[in-house]
């Protein structure tokens, strides 16, 4: 009876410690969770800039490409082979200045032909009128030889314009920035000889987006940049038509000093300045955010939270907007790593340094 009670007393023992250390451990491990950070309360991070105060050029950027006033693709009028190119790339020329000879020998020989044929004709013609005046002959014979006369007049006119066009001229004053023919080349009509460029006046010529055409007009002023130093000049030319892209084409004439280190086909960053906006307040541009309804807002620092503040854009230039909305010294969010799908109103932030 005694073992029994001793065994009893030991079993009892042993389940009050292990109930004692199972409750010490669960007491450990809720105070652990305890201090455990809460999942999802941890700030995100965020990177800002302080909004500033200052004058706005509102402008537009686009990269321009220089262009030669007026440009020529020489061709030839006839198939035929090229016997002389007399004038190189980069040679100044005049207008009616002789570029290329064609070999002429065959035409040529065929206008000494015809001359005789009509010398004779002519000839007959003449008599045959002369003829028919006395009633030797009818008048219809008379007039059969006049119209064979007149045909082959005809023939050889046909000839002689064929003989001026082996002799290709320039067709205005200016620089043949290419040669694309040698001797013993053959000419075709619509293949390019040489390009001859009238670089009297410069332009430059750029594309316009369909969004940006409400405010852009002719007479606005544009800067470009040279060397890395700034020219002014006026929007001379919009075309009246989009594009297959849904751009506009729009040019820059450019007259003496402002075309001074400028060479065709290079390509020159150009903005047009849409207006100029003073004592502003001015943020990153990368700040923004579009809201569905297009609306533009930023995201404001405030004691640790987020706060979305609509805001009207004024103008823009580069990476700086000015806009009526946000005050400044206010700490507007830069769009993060991730972008915006991350950021609330009310989230918790943490300012990156």
């Amino acid at each position: 009876m005694l073992r029994k009670s001793v065994r009893i007393l030991i079993i009892l023992v042993t389940v009050a410690v292990v109930a004692g250390g199972g409750f010490a451990l669960v007491k450990n491990k809720k105070q652990t969770l305890a201090q455990a950070p809460k999942y999802g309360m941890r700030p995100t991070p965020v990177r800002v800039a302080s909004a500033g105060l200052g004058d706005l050029l509102d402008t537009r950027d686009y990269l321009a490409v220089v262009e030669s006033i007026r440009s020529a693709n020489v061709s030839a009028r006839l198939t035929a082979n090229v016997e002389k190119v007399l004038r190189d790339e980069n040679e100044p020329v005049k207008a009616g200045d002789l570029l290329i000879m064609l070999d002429s020998r065959e035409i040529a020989e065929s206008i000494a032909s015809l001359a005789n044929t009509y010398a004779y004709w002519e000839r007959e013609a003449q008599r045959d009128k002369t003829l028919a005046k006395k009633g030797a002959i009818p008048g219809s014979q008379a007039e059969g030889t006049s119209d064979k006369a007149s045909e082959v007049k005809g023939r050889l006119g046909v000839a002689e314009t064929q003989l001026s066009y082996c002799a290709i001229r320039s067709p205005y004053n200016g620089i043949l920035s290419r040669r694309i023919v040698d001797p013993g080349d053959i000419a075709v009509p619509g293949k390019t000889l040489m390009v001859i460029e009238d670089r009297s006046r410069l332009k430059l010529g750029f594309d316009i987006p369909q969004q940006d055409l409400p405010k852009i007009r002719e007479g606005l002023e544009v800067i470009y940049s040279v060397a890395g130093k700034e020219r002014t000049a006026v929007l001379s030319s919009l075309f009246p038509s989009l594009n297959a892209a849904r751009m506009l084409r729009a040019e820059v004439y450019l007259d003496g000093v402002d075309t001074a280190g400028l060479s065709s086909g290079a390509y020159v960053p150009l903005q047009v300045v849409l207006g100029n906006s003073s004592n502003v307040t001015l943020v990153p541009a990368s700040s923004l955010v579009e809201s569905p309804d297009q609306n533009p807002y930023v995201f404001i620092v405030r004691d640790g939270h987020l706060a979305a503040r609509p805001v009207n854009v004024l103008g823009s230039s580069g990476d700086e907007v000015a806009v009526e909305g946000v005050q400044a010294g206010e700490q507007v969010v830069l769009s993060t790593f991730l972008g915006w799908a991350q950021l609330a109103a009310g989230r918790k932030v943490e300012v990156m340094k």
